[in-house]
Parts: C-alpha cells; sequence; structure tokens
C-alpha cells in the first residue's frame, strides 16, 4: 500500500503536545482549513459520547466538505491501537470498513520526549478506491502532513 511519512521535533514539552494530540478536536484544529473537515461526534469504546481522549474503541465521525462545494461527506475512523509509557506515546486511527474516502487508511501518529522538545511522527497508509496501490494521494497527504506539522509549531511552540 502506498505510505506518507512526516516527522518533525517541536520545541515543546512532551505533556503538552501529547495532551493536545489526544484530544478529541485535535483533527479539526489541525487539518488545511480548505478541507471543511468538522468532528461530527465522537464516541468512547463504551458507548459513551465525547470521551476525554483516545482510547482504543473510540469512534471519531468526521464530516468533509472540501472548499465547501458540493454535500458534506462522511468519514468514520476507530482509534484501533494507543500506548502511553515513560516519555512515548502513541496511537492508530483506522478508517472504519467503507465510511470514508478511502478503500483503506491507517494513520499512526507517534511522540517521543526529548526533554525540552518533543518528536512528533505520522505514518499513513493508504488505498484509493479503484487505483490499487498507485499513490495517487501522497501529494495530498504531504501537503497535510506539512501543514498538521506546521500548525503544531504554531500553536505549541
Amino acid at each position: 500500500m502506498p505510505t506518507h511519512q512526516r516527522t518533525s521535533t517541536i520545541d515543546a514539552d512532551f505533556e503538552t503536545v501529547w495532551a493536545f494530540y489526544d484530544g478529541i478536536d485535535e483533527p479539526e484544529r489541525l487539518t488545511p482549513d480548505w478541507t471543511g473537515l468538522r468532528v461530527a461526534r465522537a464516541i468512547g469504546p463504551e458507548g459513551q459520547p465525547g470521551p476525554d481522549g483516545y482510547l482504543p474503541g473510540t469512534e471519531v465521525h468526521l464530516e468533509l466538505q472540501p472548499f465547501g462545494l458540493g454535500p458534506t461527506s462522511e468519514w468514520v475512523v476507530e482509534i484501533t491501537e494507543r500506548e502511553v509509557w515513560d516519555g512515548r506515546a502513541w496511537f492508530v486511527d483506522e478508517q472504519v470498513g467503507d465510511r470514508g474516502p478511502y478503500e483503506e487508511w491507517r494513520h499512526a501518529h507517534r511522540f517521543a520526549d526529548l526533554g525540552d522538545a518533543t518528536v512528533v511522527h505520522d505514518r499513513i497508509t493508504y488505498r484509493v478506491p479503484g487505483a490499487g496501490d498507485r499513490p495517487l494521494a501522497t501529494p495530498l497527504l504531504a501537503g497535510m502532513l506539512w501543514h498538521r506539522h506546521r500548525k503544531t509549531r504554531a500553536l505549541l511552540e
């Protein structure tokens, strides 16, 4: 499957960066405005609305309306993995079935404590419907990850 990755060092302590990324409103704050992305709702692993963070089993229901044109489309991702330990953390979101724009989607978010700074690493593997393993979305994803890391710096440094 096509893959795109980006790694940045953020001049902010690990606890600050992790708390920011572990919030359900994180996708809206870090995704470029032109996508029209909005978090419609989040459902925790026990079915509770509005969970406090990303726990395995949490579903995040997103709405997309690129450039504000046309109807909104739904994208549902589920947190499938999450670990936090000794200055490191990570979580993975995966698209739920066909409830989104991709045939397959897996986004791993990793964080590592460097003392006064934090490494942020994103790795996305995906498959565009009908494209097989051709990396058609890689330029778009490269721009989006660049935006996410730049916005993280602007908000946290």
